[in-house]
């Protein structure tokens, strides 16, 4: 598991008590329930290129009272070099999750963010499960954004919206910064759900990892 940047989120502590919480959940369910968190979900490579122009644009705008004298030599030489300046300049400040998302439109957002949810619903193999009875908590970071998938079995019993008070809580905690306290609610809330319609009915074989899933 990737933890280097997650611990600014998850204590080890958090991390454990989610790991916990899914092992206690699954004990009355046949479902599988796997969290995954990521980075970020959003294409941002264009970030370091707009604030370039949008520094560079700024910087243009502050000097027009100087022209005059800016543009001449000696100091029109100069100009080379503060363009190369404000280039590095925005290379570094585009490594911020709060610039990056910044840049990112909100119906971008979404669409990356359900985008890379369905993803890591194969790549983790949750549509695996015997019973199709698999759940996806998802959360993308820099985005504050949460997905909740089920596999097959489970969406034939329940409707989407079943989803929805547990995406709300998510949510709620997310953006308070209560990451841990989020996840651990989610798999609550979800397992609830699949107490109800999908009890154990024989010896229960885990099938999936109870930890969450760190990537970039």
């Amino acid at each position: 598991m990737q933890k280097s940047w997650v611990q600014k989120y998850l204590s080890e502590d958090e991390l454990n008590k989610i790991e916990e919480t899914i092992a206690r959940v699954e004990e009355s369910t046949c479902g599988e329930i796997v969290p995954v968190i990521v980075k970020r979900s959003s294409n941002v490579g264009h970030v370091p290129l707009t604030l370039t122009l949008l520094l560079t644009l700024l910087l243009v705008i502050a000097e027009l009272p100087f022209s005059d004298w800016l543009w001449i030599t000696p100091w029109v030489y100069l100009w080379p070099f503060v363009l190369v300046v404000i280039y590095y300049l925005s290379h570094f400040f585009a490594k911020s999750l709060w610039i990056q998302k910044i840049f990112v439109p909100e119906r971008d957002e979404m669409n990356q963010v359900h985008q890379r949810a369905h993803l890591e619903f194969y790549t983790n193999r949750i549509h695996r499960t015997e019973g199709g009875t698999g759940v996806l908590i998802f959360v993308s970071v820099m985005e504050k954004k949460a997905v909740v998938l089920a596999d097959e079995g489970i969406a034939k019993l329940l409707p989407p919206d079943t989803w929805d008070t547990v995406l709300t809580s998510l949510g709620e905690a997310l953006h308070k910064g209560h990451w841990g306290h989020g996840f651990v609610q989610a798999i609550e809330n979800c397992g609830a759900h699949l107490k109800t319609h999908f009890p154990i009915t024989s010896p229960r074989q885990n099938e999936l990892k109870n930890h969450l899933v760190v990537k970039d």
